[in-house]
């Protein structure tokens, strides 16, 4: 099964790439935008760490009315000790998905589908869901970002909640 799952992730990141190549891109958009975003962490247990990530978009997309980006992401949480959870590994985060953009303001949402490098409690599979609501100007950004994987592929699942602050580069 592990396999299966490893196969679906490369299909995804493969597809997300084709859509960054997509025809409709709207021509009034700059291409890729990435930003260097730290912040801090906590799961259940409210135990803090620090976390950092880059994102990078690329050209928007329209479809039906909706705007978005193909959004990819790459970061890592500290490891924190406790006695009550397995927090004591640093995990690092992949993940590819869609950011949805231009519906309010700055403001954005994406969820992308990741794959986590290292296992605790909280980030207690390979694969994982990557939820994000935030708000960008033309230099920052600021998000909440989740990190689980929805309790589908076994594990304790408490997963992550983090806000991030960042500097974007374009």
């Amino acid at each position: 099964m592990p396999n299966r799952m490893h196969f679906t992730f490369i299909a995804l990141l493969a597809l997300g790439s084709l859509f960054a190549a997509a025809p409709n891109a709207r021509a009034d958009d700059g291409g890729v935008d990435a930003t260097i975003s730290v912040g801090r962490s906590t799961t259940s247990s409210h135990r803090w760490t620090n976390v950092g990530f880059i994102d990078v978009t690329t050209r928007t997309h329209d479809f039906k009315g909706l705007h978005w980006k193909p959004a990819y992401t790459l970061g890592w949480v500290d490891s924190r000790s406790t006695r009550a959870d397995d927090l004591d590994h640093n995990v690092f985060v992949g993940a590819a998905g869609v950011r949805l953009v231009d519906w309010w303001g700055g403001a954005f949402f994406s969820f992308q589908l990741g794959a986590a490098g290292g296992r605790t409690d909280a980030l207690s599979s390979s694969e994982q869901f990557v939820s994000s609501l935030g708000w960008q100007g033309h230099r920052w950004q600021v998000m909440v970002r989740h990190i689980s994987n929805g309790d589908f592929f076994g594990g304790k699942n408490l997963g992550e909640t983090m806000l991030l602050v960042g500097v974007r580069l374009h």
